[in-house]
């Protein structure tokens, strides 16, 4: 009996070989399980796009306020800090950091702000901490612990430390609030090519009632 060609050449295949040539043709990356939580993000977003639901957030990107923000990732301020600074879609540049710190000049938070500034037409920047901050009273140690006991083996904590990180160092909190603000603002106010037009203020936001109060920054 002759051989079917097509059936032939489809058992000849790999296992896989499929989703690779669906993939090459397609240009994208095959797709891999996602957890119930990203499967229902993923659900709502196909929904939110057929209903035409992102239509009332259509904006540019040059920010409407010329402002740009520095604030912390705490959750509580998702929704909290636009609202209680009276802030809509397409009025600020919003960038998030664990305490609301700029840490290092020539980091990421640095690059965006020069970004902002530079490229988008930003004037003023806010630097907005808040009260009772998870990343105030963070410990170098107790982060390395939490490591191990998450699964990161001793020897990529150890080749971490080779490659120069001082894990008490880079993950240590802020301490006190207020002069994290000052040094942070003092960062980006005396940094050697921010634009010296630009005005820089910081504040700690109350993480309950979204009450800002002004830093004094010498």
């Amino acid at each position: 009996m002759q051989e079917n060609p097509s059936k032939a050449a489809a058992e000849s295949k790999t296992p896989g070989d499929g989703q690779d040539d669906a993939s090459h043709a397609t240009g994208r990356t095959p797709a891999r399980s996602v957890s119930p939580t990203v499967a229902t993000i993923l659900e709502h977003n196909a929904a939110f796009v057929a209903s035409k639901g992102y239509e009332r957030y259509q904006t540019d990107k040059y920010p409407e306020k010329k402002l740009a923000i520095v604030s912390c990732m705490d959750t509580r301020l998702t929704e909290l800090l636009l609202a209680a600074l009276g802030l809509k879609n397409g009025d600020a540049k919003i960038i998030k950091v664990a305490g609301a710190e700029v840490a290092h000049p020539f980091g990421s938070v640095m690059r965006s702000l020069l970004i902002a500034v530079c490229e988008l037409g930003v004037e003023d920047v806010m630097i907005v901490a808040h009260t009772n901050c998870g990343a105030q009273h963070m410990s170098g140690e107790e982060m390395v612990h939490d490591m191990r006991r998450l699964g990161v083996s001793d020897e990529r904590i150890s080749l971490a430390r080779h490659c120069g990180i001082d894990f008490d160092r880079w993950l240590a909190g802020f301490g006190d609030t207020e002069e994290s603000v000052r040094r942070s603002v003092d960062v980006v106010r005396n940094h050697p090519v921010m634009p010296p037009h630009v005005r820089i203020a910081g504040f700690v936001m109350d993480s309950v009632t979204g009450e800002l109060v002004q830093v004094t920054c010498p």
